[in-house]
């Protein structure tokens, strides 16, 4: 059963990330992003259950990461956007509050994350999201840890493979 909530719209002011980008010639860095702007995101409509509590579902309207490559291209800056900015639409999250327990208590979060990747040698592109894990304790998800568990290939221009990105890690 779905509940009638007006859209809410919040910011998220401040992120960390990290994540692992592999290139297929071999080249491997650990990219430290620090947030550029504010991630925007609105709550969508909810789902309630008796046996499995509420799904909340939010649409991460945007991210703009940055980071100082040290190993691929020392000196550059490599820019993530995510959402409307990156490819075009929103990017999707969800919080599930099992019946009888609070977010405060600590609940499971998880994203879908679709990213562009600004490097000197081109804008790269993921096609299946980057699914990240984490428990969150309240929206914006302030003090809370998100991972992700998977490979993830990324793509040029022309949809030709030049690497994959894993170990992807966000500290709010």
């Amino acid at each position: 059963m779905k509940t009638a909530l007006k859209k809410l719209s919040m910011t998220l002011e401040n992120s960390n990330s990290k994540t692992y980008l592999e290139l297929l010639d071999g080249r491997t860095e650990e990219l430290q992003f620090t947030q550029a702007e504010p991630t925007h995101f609105t709550v969508n409509d909810s789902e309630f259950s008796l046996k499995s509590g509420v799904t909340v579902d939010l649409d991460i309207m945007n991210v703009d990461l940055v980071a100082t490559s040290e190993v691929i291209w020392p000196g550059q800056t490599i820019r993530v956007r995510g959402g409307l900015d990156g490819q075009g639409a929103p990017m999707k999250a969800s919080a599930t509050i099992p019946f009888n327990k609070k977010m405060t208590d600590g609940v499971q979060g998880e994203s879908y994350l679709y990213w562009t990747l600004e490097t000197p040698e081109g804008t790269f592109h993921n096609k299946q999201p980057i699914h990240m894990k984490g428990t969150l304790k309240g929206l914006p998800p302030k003090d809370a840890t998100f991972y992700s568990e998977s490979v993830v290939p990324m793509y040029d221009e022309q949809d030709n493979q030049i690497g994959q990105i894993y170990g992807c890690l966000q500290s709010n």
